[in-house]
């Protein structure tokens, strides 16, 4: 049961962490890198209680909001409700990253979406820990400081 929680509680930081893409890149002392830090700090922790699942889950909030501060960052034109996909397609597009990472964006986000959906057999903890060290590369590779 417990682990049902923390998932839930994951989810619902999932849902609730993120508001407006205005005034994302910089809000008092907290930048778009320490968002994405954060919630891949607390993933770690959740890979440390060996709850991979919730760890798989707040990596791919990672993702998403590392992707969404780079549209911002790009000037790239963000619907209401922005997709990962959306969001990876046009970063290609306009070539802030090439094909190769495109795909293994994809397929991160993949992982993500088995977790959100509870396809726990789907989301292996080593799938997770090479997620959350991709993430990492990705954000240090790829966010504007």
């Amino acid at each position: 049961m417990w682990i049902d929680i923390t998932r839930g509680v994951a989810a619902l930081k999932s849902a609730w962490s993120f508001g407006s893409t205005a005034g994302m890149v910089e809000t008092g002392t907290t930048t778009e890198a320490d968002l994405s830090d954060d919630f891949l700090a607390e993933a770690q922790s959740y890979m440390n209680m060996g709850r991979h699942q919730s760890a798989a889950i707040l990596a791919g909030d990672a993702l998403e909001e590392t992707l969404r501060n780079l549209c911002v960052n790009f000037s790239v034109a963000l619907p209401a409700r922005p997709t990962v996909d959306g969001m990876n397609a046009q970063l290609a597009k306009i070539g802030v990253y090439d094909n190769q990472v495109e795909q293994r964006v994809a397929q991160l986000k993949a992982i993500w979406e088995n977790a959100n959906a509870g396809l726990w057999s789907e989301v292996s903890k080593s799938d997770v820990e090479r997620m959350l060290g991709e993430i990492r590369a990705f954000v240090s590779e790829h966010v504007l400081n």
